[in-house]
């Protein structure tokens, strides 16, 4: 049996999400049902990286399979992807060591949020059709608050099971790119729902309906009575998962 790394593309517009739920369309049920299609004397399931919302989009999802077969990984990428629906494509599939782990062997994560003063009927599920103005100056003020280690209770998803907030945001930054504007995050991890979370926010900021020394003190919990805004899913790109 063998250990099998796989990059896979996917647009996230008519999926719930990555994660498997009965009765849900997710990516990984779709990619699961072929792989046990293929390899019918076998129960497969995938690994990944992490969870992306409904939605969301990905570049570059990464997950790691176990499978007992002859067939070279070549074939295997092919094969998967003649079944695989247009709207998830894997780039890239590999054998690596048995003890590489889509999730807990990544070291950082990358995600890429895309908005726009322009609506698009054609790239209205790739961005955030934004109507008010947006002042990038102020945008990257806020960027000075997130790096480093902190506590993001306050940027992510309240119900979430998950009991350690703590994240470190190794690199955050705004850019204008084709009349709209892009934000780039890197960190060890995220929270449910918090790379949308900290956009919707320092939108907010930007036009002013937030002050700068407001988001301070959301980063550094000091607004527990403060409700975050949400940013809509679909800007939100899962862009690269970083291994050693």
């Amino acid at each position: 049996m063998s250990n099998y790394y796989l990059n896979i593309q996917y647009d996230g517009t008519d999926f719930n999400g990555w994660q498997s739920q009965p009765g849900q369309r997710t990516i990984q049920n779709e990619i699961e049902k072929i792989f046990n299609k293929i390899f019918d004397n076998q129960k497969i399931k995938i690994i990944g990286s992490g969870r992306t919302d409904s939605g969301v989009h990905a570049y570059e999802q990464v997950a790691n399979v176990f499978i007992e077969t002859d067939i070279d990984d070549i074939k295997i990428k092919k094969a998967i992807n003649r079944y695989l629906p247009n709207d998830i494509f894997i780039n890239d599939c590999r054998i690596v060591n048995d003890n590489f782990n889509a999730r807990f062997s990544a070291k950082k994560r990358e995600y890429i949020y895309y908005i726009s003063n322009n609506y698009s009927s054609i790239k209205r599920a790739y961005r955030w059709h934004y109507k008010y103005e947006y002042n990038v100056s102020v945008l990257n003020k806020c960027v000075d608050f997130l790096l480093g280690e902190h506590d993001f209770s306050l940027l992510s998803k309240a119900s979430s099971e998950t009991k350690n907030k703590i994240c470190n945001i190794y690199t955050a930054e705004w850019s204008s790119v084709n009349n709209k504007i892009m934000f780039k995050i890197s960190a060890n991890r995220f929270l449910q729902h918090m790379v949308r979370l900290i956009v919707g926010t320092m939108m907010e900021v930007s036009r002013g309906q937030i002050s700068l020394k407001e988001f301070e003190k959301i980063i550094l919990r000091n607004n527990p009575k403060h409700v975050a805004f949400r940013a809509p899913a679909q800007g939100l790109f899962l862009n690269k998962i970083y291994y050693e």
